[in-house]
This record gives structure tokens, sequence and C-alpha cells, in this order.
């Protein structure tokens, strides 16, 4: 098969996986922590990057699947630079992300 195809079903099996995780996380954390780790094993596997909404989505650590209040803890910091802290409360991995102003 050509690189092109084999991306292109990648990217739509990711997307696929994803949005069953964004639907069935309230009611069964453990199914969408499956589907979001089987997005990512795709997406190791056919080469692809995650889109970025998809990986603020997963933990780096542990692979599981976070959603806000549940699974993860979100706070805005003002120290040094403002920066966002995603905090994975299964594993304790904390991931922060830099907040810039936009230039315009």
């Amino acid at each position: 098969m050509k690189r092109s195809i084999i991306e292109d079903i990648a990217r739509q099996r990711i997307d696929r996986l994803m949005g069953m995780a964004e639907r069935v996380s309230l009611k069964d954390i453990s199914l969408a922590d499956r589907y979001a780790e089987l997005a990512f094993k795709i997406a190791m596997r056919a080469r692809v990057r995650l889109p970025r909404k998809y990986k603020l989505r997963i933990c780096r650590k542990c692979r599981k699947y976070l959603l806000p209040g549940v699974t993860a803890s979100i706070r805005i910091r003002s120290r040094r630079e403002t920066h966002l802290v995603v905090r994975c409360l299964r594993c304790g991995y904390m991931r922060r992300y830099i907040i810039r102003k936009k230039s315009s």
C-alpha cells in the first residue's frame, strides 16, 4: 500500500477512536482509556503524529485518557511565565504548557 493511504486510514481511525473515547468517558473511563491507548498505538505504528487536540488528552507517562476533573487536574500558574499545568491523577505526571499572548 502507498504511504499516503496508510496515513489517511490511520488518521481516520485515530479520529474515530478519540471521538468514541470522548463520548464514553463519563460512563466508562476504563473503556475511554483503552480507546486512547489504541489511538496512540495506531499513531506509533503508522508513524503519524497525533493531532494536538488529541495529544493533550492522553497522559505521556501512563497513556491513559485525561478527563478534566475526573482523571486530570488543570491549573493556571503565573510563576516565571504564565503556564497551564495538567496533572494526571492516576500516575501523578505533570505536564506544563506555556501560555503566550498572541501578537496582532
